[in-house]
Protein backbone atom coordinates (compact mmCIF):
# COMPACT_ATOMS: atom_id res chain seq x y z
CA UNK A 1 0.00 0.00 0.00
CA UNK A 2 3.19 2.32 1.27
CA UNK A 3 4.64 1.68 -2.29
CA UNK A 4 1.48 2.67 -4.20
CA UNK A 5 1.42 5.72 -2.60
CA UNK A 6 4.88 6.62 -3.74
CA UNK A 7 4.54 5.44 -7.26
CA UNK A 8 1.39 7.99 -7.10
CA UNK A 9 3.79 10.73 -6.19
CA UNK A 10 5.64 9.63 -8.75
CA UNK A 11 3.52 9.94 -11.04
CA UNK A 12 2.36 13.46 -10.14
CA UNK A 13 5.61 14.92 -10.41
CA UNK A 14 6.06 13.04 -13.66
CA UNK A 15 3.19 15.23 -14.54
CA UNK A 16 4.26 18.31 -13.32
CA UNK A 17 7.73 17.83 -15.14
CA UNK A 18 5.97 17.52 -18.44
CA UNK A 19 3.77 20.61 -17.99
CA UNK A 20 7.23 22.28 -16.72
CA UNK A 21 8.15 21.03 -20.59
CA UNK A 22 5.23 22.64 -21.96
CA UNK A 23 5.62 25.79 -20.92
CA UNK A 24 9.54 26.19 -21.38
CA UNK A 25 9.00 24.86 -24.74
CA UNK A 26 7.13 28.37 -25.56
CA UNK A 27 10.74 30.23 -25.40
CA UNK A 28 13.36 30.28 -26.89
CA UNK A 29 17.26 30.07 -25.21
CA UNK A 30 18.20 33.49 -23.99
CA UNK A 31 21.07 35.14 -25.94
CA UNK A 32 23.12 38.22 -25.12
CA UNK A 33 23.08 39.09 -28.29
CA UNK A 34 21.46 42.35 -30.04
CA UNK A 35 18.03 41.36 -31.36
CA UNK A 36 17.27 40.90 -35.43
CA UNK A 37 14.11 40.69 -37.22
CA UNK A 38 14.55 38.59 -40.13
CA UNK A 39 14.28 41.34 -42.58
CA UNK A 40 16.91 43.05 -40.51
CA UNK A 41 18.99 40.13 -41.04
CA UNK A 42 18.58 40.16 -44.83
CA UNK A 43 19.30 43.72 -45.36
CA UNK A 44 22.25 43.53 -42.91
CA UNK A 45 23.86 40.93 -44.94
CA UNK A 46 23.55 42.11 -48.37
CA UNK A 47 24.64 45.66 -46.98
CA UNK A 48 27.95 43.93 -46.01
CA UNK A 49 28.80 41.51 -48.27
CA UNK A 50 31.71 41.67 -50.22
CA UNK A 51 30.39 39.81 -53.12
CA UNK A 52 27.61 42.24 -53.84
CA UNK A 53 30.17 45.26 -53.17
CA UNK A 54 32.32 43.65 -55.76
CA UNK A 55 29.09 43.21 -57.90
CA UNK A 56 28.42 46.88 -57.65
CA UNK A 57 31.81 47.63 -58.42
CA UNK A 58 31.19 46.06 -61.73
CA UNK A 59 28.14 47.33 -62.66
CA UNK A 60 29.85 51.36 -61.89
CA UNK A 61 32.60 49.84 -64.58
CA UNK A 62 29.81 48.89 -66.80
CA UNK A 63 27.92 51.81 -66.52
CA UNK A 64 31.18 54.04 -67.19
CA UNK A 65 31.85 52.23 -70.54
CA UNK A 66 28.18 52.77 -71.42
CA UNK A 67 28.72 56.15 -71.16
CA UNK A 68 31.82 56.30 -72.45
CA UNK A 69 30.53 54.71 -75.78
CA UNK A 70 28.20 57.84 -75.60
CA UNK A 71 30.83 60.56 -75.75
CA UNK A 72 32.69 58.63 -78.10
CA UNK A 73 30.41 60.31 -80.00
CA UNK A 74 31.37 64.07 -79.61
CA UNK A 75 33.96 66.16 -81.14
CA UNK A 76 37.74 65.71 -80.19
CA UNK A 77 40.07 68.70 -79.50
CA UNK A 78 43.84 68.69 -78.59
CA UNK A 79 45.86 71.62 -77.79
CA UNK A 80 49.54 71.78 -78.66
CA UNK A 81 52.45 74.05 -77.32
CA UNK A 82 55.72 73.89 -77.76
CA UNK A 83 59.33 75.34 -77.43
CA UNK A 84 62.25 74.68 -78.69
CA UNK A 85 66.15 75.87 -78.43
CA UNK A 86 68.50 75.82 -81.26
CA UNK A 87 72.66 76.34 -80.46
CA UNK A 88 74.91 77.17 -82.65
CA UNK A 89 74.25 77.03 -86.01
CA UNK A 90 70.71 77.24 -86.58
CA UNK A 91 67.65 77.87 -89.16
CA UNK A 92 65.96 80.90 -89.03
CA UNK A 93 62.33 79.45 -89.26
CA UNK A 94 61.35 82.99 -91.27
CA UNK A 95 63.85 83.46 -93.84
CA UNK A 96 64.51 79.64 -94.01
CA UNK A 97 68.48 80.66 -93.99
CA UNK A 98 71.10 79.34 -91.28
CA UNK A 99 72.41 81.80 -89.18
CA UNK A 100 75.13 81.56 -86.79
CA UNK A 101 73.29 82.30 -83.75
CA UNK A 102 71.23 80.75 -80.82
CA UNK A 103 67.58 80.19 -82.00
CA UNK A 104 64.30 80.18 -79.48
CA UNK A 105 60.70 78.67 -81.33
CA UNK A 106 57.26 78.32 -79.68
CA UNK A 107 54.35 77.44 -81.43
CA UNK A 108 51.08 76.88 -80.57
CA UNK A 109 47.93 74.98 -81.98
CA UNK A 110 44.51 73.50 -81.61
CA UNK A 111 42.99 70.48 -83.12
CA UNK A 112 39.99 68.98 -83.66
CA UNK A 113 38.00 66.21 -85.41
CA UNK A 114 34.61 64.28 -85.42
CA UNK A 115 33.80 61.19 -86.91
CA UNK A 116 30.84 61.25 -89.51
CA UNK A 117 30.36 57.68 -90.11
CA UNK A 118 32.45 54.69 -89.01
CA UNK A 119 30.04 51.71 -90.23
CA UNK A 120 28.27 52.46 -87.13
CA UNK A 121 30.88 51.03 -84.85
CA UNK A 122 29.74 53.76 -82.37
CA UNK A 123 26.07 53.10 -82.26
CA UNK A 124 26.31 49.65 -82.07
CA UNK A 125 29.28 49.61 -79.36
CA UNK A 126 26.46 52.01 -77.22
CA UNK A 127 23.81 49.54 -78.10
CA UNK A 128 26.39 46.60 -76.64
CA UNK A 129 27.14 48.32 -73.53
CA UNK A 130 23.45 49.46 -72.67
CA UNK A 131 22.76 45.47 -72.72
CA UNK A 132 25.92 44.66 -70.98
CA UNK A 133 24.60 47.34 -68.17
CA UNK A 134 21.39 45.43 -67.38
CA UNK A 135 22.85 42.13 -67.88
CA UNK A 136 25.17 43.30 -64.82
CA UNK A 137 22.15 44.88 -63.10
CA UNK A 138 20.38 41.23 -63.28
CA UNK A 139 23.65 39.66 -62.22
CA UNK A 140 23.75 41.51 -58.85
CA UNK A 141 20.01 41.40 -58.05
CA UNK A 142 20.18 37.45 -58.89
CA UNK A 143 23.01 37.32 -56.43
CA UNK A 144 21.70 39.55 -53.59
CA UNK A 145 18.65 36.87 -53.99
CA UNK A 146 21.06 34.26 -53.30
CA UNK A 147 22.51 35.52 -50.34
CA UNK A 148 19.02 36.54 -49.09
CA UNK A 149 18.15 32.68 -49.41
CA UNK A 150 21.22 31.89 -47.21
CA UNK A 151 20.02 34.01 -44.73
CA UNK A 152 16.80 32.53 -44.25
CA UNK A 153 18.00 28.96 -44.16
CA UNK A 154 20.45 30.01 -41.37
CA UNK A 155 17.34 31.58 -39.82
CA UNK A 156 15.48 28.58 -39.74
CA UNK A 157 17.91 26.87 -39.05
CA UNK A 158 18.47 28.65 -35.38
CA UNK A 159 14.77 28.70 -34.98
CA UNK A 160 15.28 24.23 -35.62
CA UNK A 161 18.46 24.61 -33.19
CA UNK A 162 16.30 26.50 -30.61
CA UNK A 163 14.12 24.38 -30.39
CA UNK A 164 15.75 21.25 -30.61
CA UNK A 165 17.87 22.70 -27.64
CA UNK A 166 14.38 23.30 -25.54
CA UNK A 167 13.41 19.63 -26.19
CA UNK A 168 16.65 18.32 -25.16
CA UNK A 169 16.87 20.90 -21.59
CA UNK A 170 13.37 19.82 -20.49
CA UNK A 171 13.34 16.16 -21.03
CA UNK A 172 17.01 16.63 -18.44
CA UNK A 173 14.76 18.02 -16.26
CA UNK A 174 12.26 16.32 -16.20
CA UNK A 175 14.81 13.11 -15.45
CA UNK A 176 16.61 15.16 -12.87
CA UNK A 177 13.11 15.26 -10.89
CA UNK A 178 12.70 12.21 -11.60
CA UNK A 179 15.88 11.31 -9.85
CA UNK A 180 14.89 13.57 -6.96
CA UNK A 181 11.72 11.40 -6.64
CA UNK A 182 13.71 8.09 -6.85
CA UNK A 183 16.22 9.00 -4.45
CA UNK A 184 13.54 9.40 -1.83
CA UNK A 185 11.63 6.36 -2.66
CA UNK A 186 15.28 3.79 -3.09
CA UNK A 187 16.01 5.70 0.62
CA UNK A 188 12.54 4.83 1.64
CA UNK A 189 12.79 0.99 0.25
CA UNK A 190 9.86 1.59 -1.94
CA UNK A 191 12.45 0.74 -5.26
CA UNK A 192 15.27 -1.10 -5.80
CA UNK A 193 18.87 0.69 -6.36
CA UNK A 194 19.20 -0.12 -9.73
CA UNK A 195 16.01 2.39 -10.50
CA UNK A 196 18.63 5.42 -9.34
CA UNK A 197 21.35 3.86 -11.28
CA UNK A 198 19.19 3.98 -14.50
CA UNK A 199 18.47 6.98 -14.58
CA UNK A 200 21.69 8.91 -13.89
CA UNK A 201 23.18 7.07 -16.87
CA UNK A 202 19.74 8.20 -18.86
CA UNK A 203 20.49 11.97 -17.50
CA UNK A 204 24.09 11.51 -18.60
CA UNK A 205 23.16 10.87 -21.69
CA UNK A 206 20.29 13.55 -21.96
CA UNK A 207 23.14 16.16 -20.81
CA UNK A 208 25.60 15.05 -23.57
CA UNK A 209 22.70 15.90 -25.99
CA UNK A 210 22.11 18.62 -24.39
CA UNK A 211 25.74 19.92 -24.73
CA UNK A 212 25.59 18.72 -28.73
CA UNK A 213 22.31 20.82 -28.73
CA UNK A 214 23.69 23.48 -28.19
CA UNK A 215 27.06 23.31 -30.39
CA UNK A 216 24.66 23.31 -33.10
CA UNK A 217 22.69 26.28 -32.03
CA UNK A 218 26.40 27.75 -31.11
CA UNK A 219 27.60 26.55 -34.94
CA UNK A 220 23.97 27.93 -36.76
CA UNK A 221 24.14 31.34 -34.87
CA UNK A 222 28.12 31.70 -36.24
CA UNK A 223 26.95 31.10 -39.72
CA UNK A 224 24.10 33.60 -39.46
CA UNK A 225 27.27 36.11 -37.75
CA UNK A 226 29.67 35.49 -41.11
CA UNK A 227 26.76 35.84 -43.33
CA UNK A 228 25.99 39.31 -41.42
CA UNK A 229 29.78 40.44 -41.77
CA UNK A 230 29.24 42.75 -39.27
CA UNK A 231 31.24 44.45 -36.13
CA UNK A 232 28.07 44.41 -33.87
CA UNK A 233 27.15 40.54 -33.98
CA UNK A 234 30.78 39.41 -34.23
CA UNK A 235 30.08 37.67 -30.62
CA UNK A 236 26.66 36.26 -30.77
CA UNK A 237 23.17 37.25 -32.57
CA UNK A 238 19.50 37.05 -30.64
CA UNK A 239 16.45 37.06 -33.20
CA UNK A 240 13.64 38.00 -33.19
CA UNK A 241 11.67 34.92 -33.61
CA UNK A 242 8.84 34.87 -35.78
CA UNK A 243 6.09 32.26 -36.09
CA UNK A 244 6.50 30.43 -38.61
CA UNK A 245 3.36 28.57 -39.82
CA UNK A 246 2.46 24.62 -39.37
CA UNK A 247 3.36 23.28 -42.77
CA UNK A 248 0.58 22.00 -45.07
CA UNK A 249 1.52 18.73 -46.64
CA UNK A 250 -1.32 18.98 -49.24
CA UNK A 251 0.44 19.31 -52.72
CA UNK A 252 2.71 22.36 -53.94
CA UNK A 253 0.33 24.75 -55.96
CA UNK A 254 2.02 24.23 -59.10
CA UNK A 255 3.59 21.28 -61.03
CA UNK A 256 7.25 21.62 -62.53
CA UNK A 257 6.51 22.61 -65.91
CA UNK A 258 4.41 25.69 -64.36
CA UNK A 259 7.84 26.61 -61.77
CA UNK A 260 9.67 26.25 -64.28
CA UNK A 261 7.33 28.35 -67.19
CA UNK A 262 7.54 31.04 -64.05
CA UNK A 263 11.40 30.91 -63.07
CA UNK A 264 11.86 31.26 -67.03
CA UNK A 265 10.62 34.26 -67.55
CA UNK A 266 11.63 35.74 -63.99
CA UNK A 267 14.91 34.62 -63.08
CA UNK A 268 17.67 37.10 -63.29
CA UNK A 269 20.29 35.07 -64.40
CA UNK A 270 18.02 33.80 -67.45
CA UNK A 271 17.41 37.37 -68.21
CA UNK A 272 21.34 38.39 -67.68
CA UNK A 273 22.39 35.27 -70.44
CA UNK A 274 19.84 36.71 -73.08
CA UNK A 275 20.84 39.91 -72.95
CA UNK A 276 24.59 38.51 -73.29
CA UNK A 277 23.16 36.97 -76.84
CA UNK A 278 21.79 39.97 -77.71
CA UNK A 279 25.12 41.84 -76.72
CA UNK A 280 27.11 39.05 -78.86
CA UNK A 281 25.14 40.16 -81.90
CA UNK A 282 26.00 43.80 -81.33
CA UNK A 283 29.36 42.41 -81.41
CA UNK A 284 29.25 41.30 -85.18
CA UNK A 285 28.04 44.37 -86.27
CA UNK A 286 30.97 45.99 -84.73
CA UNK A 287 33.55 43.45 -86.14
CA UNK A 288 31.94 44.15 -89.90
CA UNK A 289 32.12 47.73 -89.34
CA UNK A 290 35.76 46.87 -90.38
CA UNK A 291 34.83 46.39 -93.89
CA UNK A 292 32.81 50.20 -94.48
CA UNK A 293 34.80 53.28 -95.04
CA UNK A 294 35.52 55.96 -91.66
CA UNK A 295 34.98 59.76 -92.41
CA UNK A 296 36.49 62.04 -90.68
CA UNK A 297 36.40 65.93 -90.62
CA UNK A 298 39.12 68.07 -89.12
CA UNK A 299 39.95 71.40 -88.72
CA UNK A 300 42.89 73.19 -86.82
CA UNK A 301 44.29 76.89 -85.89
CA UNK A 302 47.93 77.86 -84.84
CA UNK A 303 50.87 80.43 -84.51
CA UNK A 304 54.07 80.95 -83.40
CA UNK A 305 56.84 83.07 -82.25
CA UNK A 306 60.72 83.05 -82.60
CA UNK A 307 63.61 85.47 -81.19
CA UNK A 308 64.67 85.55 -84.47
CA UNK A 309 62.04 87.52 -85.51
CA UNK A 310 63.71 90.88 -85.37
CA UNK A 311 62.76 94.71 -85.65
CA UNK A 312 65.12 97.03 -88.27
CA UNK A 313 65.58 100.53 -88.97
CA UNK A 314 67.25 102.57 -91.67
CA UNK A 315 70.34 104.05 -89.75
CA UNK A 316 72.05 106.58 -92.33
CA UNK A 317 73.65 105.45 -95.45
CA UNK A 318 76.82 103.01 -97.28
CA UNK A 319 78.87 103.82 -99.83
CA UNK A 320 79.60 100.41 -102.40
CA UNK A 321 82.19 101.86 -104.94
CA UNK A 322 80.99 99.47 -107.66
CA UNK A 323 83.86 99.73 -109.77
CA UNK A 324 85.39 103.02 -112.28
CA UNK A 325 83.31 103.60 -115.67
CA UNK A 326 85.35 105.27 -118.62
CA UNK A 327 83.99 108.54 -119.90
CA UNK A 328 85.78 110.91 -122.75
CA UNK A 329 89.48 108.84 -121.94
CA UNK A 330 88.42 109.15 -118.10
CA UNK A 331 87.99 106.23 -115.42
CA UNK A 332 85.47 107.74 -113.28
CA UNK A 333 84.35 105.72 -110.57
CA UNK A 334 80.79 104.19 -109.72
CA UNK A 335 79.70 105.12 -105.59
CA UNK A 336 76.25 103.49 -104.73
CA UNK A 337 74.55 104.86 -101.65
CA UNK A 338 72.47 102.00 -99.84
CA UNK A 339 70.42 102.36 -96.95
CA UNK A 340 72.19 101.07 -93.67
CA UNK A 341 69.85 99.02 -91.51
CA UNK A 342 70.73 97.47 -88.31
CA UNK A 343 68.41 95.86 -85.34
CA UNK A 344 66.18 97.79 -83.20
CA UNK A 345 65.02 94.97 -80.69
CA UNK A 346 62.67 91.49 -81.23
CA UNK A 347 59.04 91.59 -82.51
CA UNK A 348 56.64 91.68 -80.25
CA UNK A 349 54.98 88.38 -78.89
CA UNK A 350 51.82 88.54 -79.29
CA UNK A 351 52.57 90.45 -82.55
CA UNK A 352 54.30 87.40 -83.80
CA UNK A 353 51.02 85.33 -83.03
CA UNK A 354 49.14 88.02 -84.73
CA UNK A 355 51.29 87.78 -87.74
CA UNK A 356 51.43 84.02 -87.97
CA UNK A 357 47.84 83.02 -87.42
CA UNK A 358 46.68 80.43 -89.57
CA UNK A 359 43.88 78.05 -89.53
CA UNK A 360 42.37 74.82 -91.96
CA UNK A 361 39.58 72.58 -92.10
CA UNK A 362 39.30 69.52 -93.94
CA UNK A 363 37.72 66.23 -94.53
CA UNK A 364 39.44 62.32 -94.62
CA UNK A 365 38.01 59.34 -95.81
CA UNK A 366 39.89 56.05 -94.39
CA UNK A 367 38.25 53.25 -97.48
CA UNK A 368 39.79 49.49 -95.69
CA UNK A 369 41.25 47.53 -99.24
CA UNK A 370 43.07 44.82 -97.50
CA UNK A 371 43.66 43.92 -94.06
CA UNK A 372 45.47 40.62 -94.27
CA UNK A 373 41.96 39.03 -93.32
CA UNK A 374 42.01 40.66 -90.21
CA UNK A 375 38.35 41.92 -90.43
CA UNK A 376 37.10 38.75 -91.47
CA UNK A 377 38.37 37.22 -88.87
CA UNK A 378 37.37 39.22 -86.33
CA UNK A 379 33.98 38.83 -87.55
CA UNK A 380 34.28 35.40 -87.25
CA UNK A 381 35.05 35.32 -83.69
CA UNK A 382 32.12 37.39 -83.09
CA UNK A 383 30.33 34.55 -84.74
CA UNK A 384 31.77 31.99 -82.33
CA UNK A 385 31.31 34.78 -79.16
CA UNK A 386 27.65 34.54 -80.14
CA UNK A 387 27.18 30.62 -80.15
CA UNK A 388 28.80 30.65 -76.92
CA UNK A 389 26.83 32.68 -75.30
CA UNK A 390 23.85 30.95 -76.56
CA UNK A 391 24.99 27.72 -75.29
CA UNK A 392 25.41 29.48 -71.94
CA UNK A 393 21.77 30.88 -71.92
CA UNK A 394 20.74 27.42 -72.43
CA UNK A 395 22.53 25.78 -69.86
CA UNK A 396 21.64 28.53 -67.84
CA UNK A 397 17.85 27.03 -68.32
CA UNK A 398 18.91 23.12 -67.78
CA UNK A 399 20.46 24.33 -64.60
CA UNK A 400 17.51 26.23 -63.78
CA UNK A 401 15.50 23.08 -64.43
CA UNK A 402 17.48 21.13 -62.72
CA UNK A 403 17.77 22.58 -59.84
CA UNK A 404 13.75 23.34 -59.84
CA UNK A 405 13.21 19.26 -60.69
CA UNK A 406 15.38 18.89 -57.77
CA UNK A 407 14.20 21.19 -54.99
CA UNK A 408 10.33 19.84 -56.06
CA UNK A 409 11.85 15.93 -55.31
CA UNK A 410 13.46 17.37 -52.07
CA UNK A 411 10.24 19.26 -51.09
CA UNK A 412 7.81 16.42 -51.81
CA UNK A 413 10.40 14.03 -49.79
CA UNK A 414 10.54 16.41 -46.71
CA UNK A 415 6.59 16.56 -47.00
CA UNK A 416 6.38 13.30 -46.92
CA UNK A 417 8.41 12.88 -43.75
CA UNK A 418 7.35 15.78 -42.12
CA UNK A 419 3.45 13.80 -42.32
CA UNK A 420 4.80 10.70 -41.56
CA UNK A 421 6.92 12.40 -38.33
CA UNK A 422 3.46 14.29 -37.28
CA UNK A 423 1.34 10.54 -37.45
CA UNK A 424 4.09 9.33 -35.34
CA UNK A 425 3.92 11.71 -33.10
CA UNK A 426 0.73 11.80 -32.77
CA UNK A 427 0.14 7.83 -31.76
CA UNK A 428 2.88 8.17 -29.43
CA UNK A 429 1.51 11.08 -27.76
CA UNK A 430 -1.11 8.27 -26.98
CA UNK A 431 0.90 5.56 -26.26
CA UNK A 432 2.95 7.82 -23.96
CA UNK A 433 -0.41 8.73 -21.92
CA UNK A 434 -1.62 5.21 -21.45
CA UNK A 435 1.62 4.15 -20.15
CA UNK A 436 1.59 6.86 -18.02
CA UNK A 437 -1.91 6.32 -16.68
CA UNK A 438 -0.94 2.61 -16.15
CA UNK A 439 2.62 3.52 -14.28
CA UNK A 440 0.70 5.82 -12.42
CA UNK A 441 -1.40 2.77 -11.38
CA UNK A 442 1.83 0.43 -10.72
CA UNK A 443 0.93 -2.19 -14.21
CA UNK A 444 4.40 -1.00 -15.74
CA UNK A 445 8.36 -0.30 -14.66
CA UNK A 446 9.79 2.84 -14.97
CA UNK A 447 12.09 1.42 -18.00
CA UNK A 448 8.69 0.58 -20.23
CA UNK A 449 7.31 4.10 -18.74
CA UNK A 450 10.96 5.88 -19.92
CA UNK A 451 11.02 4.17 -22.93
CA UNK A 452 7.70 5.46 -24.14
CA UNK A 453 9.07 9.05 -22.91
CA UNK A 454 11.84 8.50 -24.54
CA UNK A 455 10.68 8.09 -28.16
CA UNK A 456 8.09 10.37 -28.17
CA UNK A 457 11.07 12.98 -27.71
CA UNK A 458 13.00 11.82 -30.25
CA UNK A 459 9.85 11.58 -32.49
CA UNK A 460 9.38 15.44 -31.63
CA UNK A 461 12.67 16.59 -31.66
CA UNK A 462 12.56 14.93 -35.61
CA UNK A 463 8.96 16.29 -36.14
CA UNK A 464 10.82 19.81 -35.60
CA UNK A 465 13.33 19.34 -37.90
CA UNK A 466 11.62 17.91 -40.75
CA UNK A 467 8.91 21.16 -40.20
CA UNK A 468 11.88 23.48 -41.12
CA UNK A 469 13.35 21.57 -43.87
CA UNK A 470 9.93 21.16 -45.11
CA UNK A 471 9.66 24.98 -44.82
CA UNK A 472 12.83 26.03 -46.74
CA UNK A 473 11.90 23.76 -49.26
CA UNK A 474 8.78 25.04 -49.92
CA UNK A 475 10.42 28.49 -50.10
CA UNK A 476 12.84 27.59 -52.49
CA UNK A 477 10.21 26.66 -54.88
CA UNK A 478 8.01 30.23 -53.87
CA UNK A 479 11.73 31.81 -54.78
CA UNK A 480 11.47 30.12 -58.52
CA UNK A 481 7.82 31.29 -58.33
CA UNK A 482 8.98 34.58 -58.06
CA UNK A 483 7.28 35.34 -54.27
CA UNK A 484 8.67 36.67 -51.33
CA UNK A 485 10.61 35.16 -48.63
CA UNK A 486 8.59 36.44 -46.32
CA UNK A 487 6.69 34.30 -43.60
Amino acid sequence: MKSGVYRLLLGAALIAGTQAQAQNAVEAPSSKGPKITLQQAVDIALRNNISVKQSEIQLQNAVLNYQQAKNNQLPGANGTVSEFFNFGRSLDPFTNTYVARNINYNSLGVNAGVTVFNGNLLKNTIAQNDLLVKANQLDMQAMKENISMQVVLAYLNILNAEDQLIIAQSQTAITKLQIERTEKLVRAGSLPQTNLLDLKAQVANEETTVVNNQSTLDLAKLNLVQLLNDKEFSNNVNLDRISVPTPSTTAYEAPVDQIYQTAEGTQPTVKASDLRVKSADKGIEIARAGFLPTINLSASTGANQSNAQKIYKVDGTNQQNLGTVSFNGQDIPLVVNTPRTVEAGTVGYFKQLENTFNYAFGASANIPIFSRFANKTRVSQAKLQKVNAELEAQKTRLTLRQNIEQAYTNMSNSAKRYEALTVQVTALEESFRAAESRFNAGAIDFVSYNLQKTNLDKAKANQIQAKYDFIFRTKILDYYQNKPLTF
